[in-house]
């Protein structure tokens, strides 16, 4: 018996979806070309003509001034955004009850965790320091999150293992901010010079840390 045998093309029609691609805001188009060209560039060197471009606008369509009204206002909102992009993105340590207990595996987390937030924002920290004379109230508000948050919500934690009989009894507000100094300072050092600061890897400097905190 001859069997007929068509083709799959003429017996089957086969469609396929187009996936509209996602569209991106203009606004926000314009803040990752401004934060691309400003670390690469800087301020100074980077044009409004340049920030269009890269954002996929016309250069004089009067698209940026649509949601800027300067440079000035482009780059405070720059780093605005991500300021509150890594606020929002910051990890809750684990408390000692949730890991069995050990309070200085606890405190290694936490030291590892902050180092790694501190790189994280090492980009923004270079942003700010070389553009602060065009920066206002953003150079408070990083400082607010790398410094004066950072030691108040340490503070509060290392006070309740304290009133439990985890750690020893101490100033609190000042044990924080030790630390917390520690890690910035050895931070900054790493990415001003290159290196640790006398060779200290970051397993020393947490493992001395956490012997601080715990009176070892």
């Amino acid at each position: 018996m001859h069997i007929a045998r068509r083709s799959l093309t003429s017996s089957c029609s086969v469609s396929f979806l187009r996936i509209a691609p996602v569209s991106v805001p203009t606004r926000a188009r314009i803040l990752d070309a401004a934060w691309d060209l400003f670390l690469r560039q800087g301020f100074a060197g980077t044009t409004v003509t340049q920030i269009e471009a890269a954002a996929g606008l016309s250069a004089g369509s009067g698209s940026f001034y649509r949601h800027f009204r300067s440079k000035e206002e482009l780059l405070q909102a720059v780093v605005d955004r991500e300021v509150d992009r890594i606020n929002a993105e910051r990890q809750i340590n684990p408390g000692p009850e949730e890991i069995g207990g050990d309070v200085r595996i606890a405190l290694a987390l936490e030291f590892e965790r902050r180092l790694n937030n501190l790189r994280r924002l090492h980009p923004l920290m270079k942003l700010v320091a070389r553009e602060r004379d065009h920066l206002g109230a953003s150079v408070d508000h990083l400082g607010e999150l790398l410094v004066t948050r950072n030691v108040d919500i340490r503070s509060q934690r290392l006070a309740g293992w304290m009133a439990a009989g985890a750690i020893p009894t101490r100033d609190a507000e000042a044990l924080a901010a030790v630390v917390t100094f520690a890690l910035t300072g050895y931070h900054l050092s790493v990415g001003f010079f290159g290196h640790p600061p006398a060779g200290v890897s970051d397993e020393s400097l947490i493992t001395t840390l956490v012997d601080l905190v715990t009176g070892v």
